[in-house]
């Protein structure tokens, strides 16, 4: 076992479980993946129940939390074209994209993790402040104009991208180019409306 192994752990459930139902993904199914026995398992945790756990903060904390620091912050239309470019950016996910039950595993997560929903909470609001900002100088600099409060246009663009990605899982439809696409071609409709006519 190298030191690298709890992280070798980590990674295989989370191709398990973002696959499967936790209660279709066994013990057996994550030490087999692993090559490991039980008994080396049990070193770095103590349970399944443990390990999903982790799992479950590691995917979000890998996968869906943007650091929103580097951002823009000048122009709206450049900090969502830099969104789409860091959702582009490789992961330790991008091999199971195509096969990847996200909703199923967040509502799976919410239930069995005990502060996941907390940890969730904060990141939309985040989100929605980040958002909100880059929206808020947007107005000031007459980039866009709207009367719309600024975090109800930050939802708007918000709720396109989750609804375009909600859509395509229920439908089955992978592609990840293809998903950036349509987000792009959404929120470019929706900027092209707010944005400031030139006289």
């Amino acid at each position: 076992m190298t030191t690298d192994s709890k992280k070798q752990i980590l990674q295989t459930a989370s191709k398990l479980f973002l696959r499967n139902p936790y209660k279709e993904v066994s013990l057996r199914d994550i030490v087999n993946e692993v090559g490991l026995t039980k008994g080396a398992f049990y070193h770095y945790y103590t349970s399944k129940e443990q390990l999903f756990a982790e799992t479950a903060r590691y995917f979000y904390n890998n996968a869906i939390i943007t650091n929103y620091s580097a951002f823009p912050k000048t122009s709206l239309k450049e900090f969502y074209e830099h969104y789409l470019a860091v959702i582009q950016e490789p992961d330790d996910f991008d091999e199971i994209d195509e096969d990847m039950n996200f909703f199923l595993f967040l509502s799976e997560a919410s239930k069995r993790v005990p502060d996941f929903l907390e940890i969730h909470t904060a990141q939309l609001k985040k989100e929605l402040w980040a958002w909100s900002e880059i929206i808020e100088t947007a107005k000031r600099s007459k980039e866009i104009k709207s009367n719309v409060p600024n975090e109800e246009l930050a939802t708007m663009f918000l709720n396109m991208s989750d609804g375009i990605v909600m859509k395509r899982a229920i439908g089955k439809v992978s592609g990840t180019e293809s998903l950036l696409n349509d987000i792009k071609r959404d929120w470019d409709n929706l900027y092209n409306l707010l944005k400031t006519r030139k006289k």
